[in-house]
Order: structure tokens, then sequence, then C-alpha cells
């Protein structure tokens, strides 16, 4: 039998990733991580 519904067992990276995503905080850690990671879009092309 199918169960019905589950629910998400949210592991510490992925509930960690979620609350940077919410606050906003993503990409500044990216950038700390991968420092190459969207320094492209401080300047876009054309300018």
């Amino acid at each position: 039998r199918f169960v019905k519904k589950q629910e998400v067992q949210w592991t510490p990276f992925l509930l960690q990733t979620r609350t940077q995503v919410l606050n906003g905080d993503l990409d500044a850690a990216f950038r700390e991580w991968y420092p190459p990671f969207r320094q492209a879009a401080a300047c876009p092309p054309g300018l």
C-alpha cells in the first residue's frame, strides 16, 4: 500500500541551506566557499 503523505526529513545541511536561502545569505556563503562564484555578475558585459 502507498503511504498517503510522507514528511520531508530535514538533514542538518539541507536545513542550513534552506535557512540561508530564506535569509538571502546563500550567495555570500557560496562566494566564501568558491570565490569565482558570480564575479561576472558584479560587472555585466557591455557596460
